[in-house]
């Protein structure tokens, strides 16, 4: 088992490099059946990658745990925002209809987060269009979920995506 610990070589800028999504049920883990904190690999099938601006400023993961008398409650939201407001829009919308989503955030640092993998991501999404020229036109895609576990951490080379 891998201490928690101060580690100065460890690359923690952020960044999210890519964003794929699909559904629960096509999710098959290898939990080490030792350690259940270690993931030795992944399968995702029928998956769709959503194209974002790496350098948005907007695209973004976060994750907080509050725990009361043992007892924890996880809320995950990931945002991403697609820099087009086109047809691909309707998709979202169907897509947004589900609450058994679930997510790969490709992260800077050579790992990846799976979310959604327990209790599903449901998604919201908002859009916008400049009145100005030179005005962005972007949809910004929220998913979220509220879970007792947490989003698995993998290292990005034990994925398997089958698209």
């Amino acid at each position: 088992m891998e201490d928690i610990d101060i580690n100065c070589t460890a690359k923690n800028a952020g960044g999210i490099k890519k964003v794929v999504l699909g559904l629960q049920r096509d999710i098959t883990l290898d939990i080490d059946a030792v350690d259940e904190t270690l993931v030795n690999g992944m399968q995702f099938a029928d998956t769709v990658v959503f194209s974002h601006n790496n350098k948005d400023g907007t695209t973004s993961f976060s994750e907080t745990k509050s725990t009361s008398n043992g007892l924890g409650l996880v809320r995950t939201e990931i945002i991403v925002r697609l820099p087009l407001l086109d047809r691909k829009m309707n998709k979202i919308d169907y897509m947004s209809r589900r609450s058994d989503i679930a997510c790969l955030l490709y992260h800077n640092n050579g790992n990846v987060t799976l979310s959604g993998w327990m209790d599903g991501l449901t998604m919201d999404y908002s859009a916008a269009s400049g009145a100005k020229t030179g005005e962005l036109s972007y949809v910004d895609v929220t998913l979220t979920t509220e879970s007792w576990i947490a989003s698995l951490v993998i290292e990005d080379e034990l994925i398997i995506e089958l698209i």
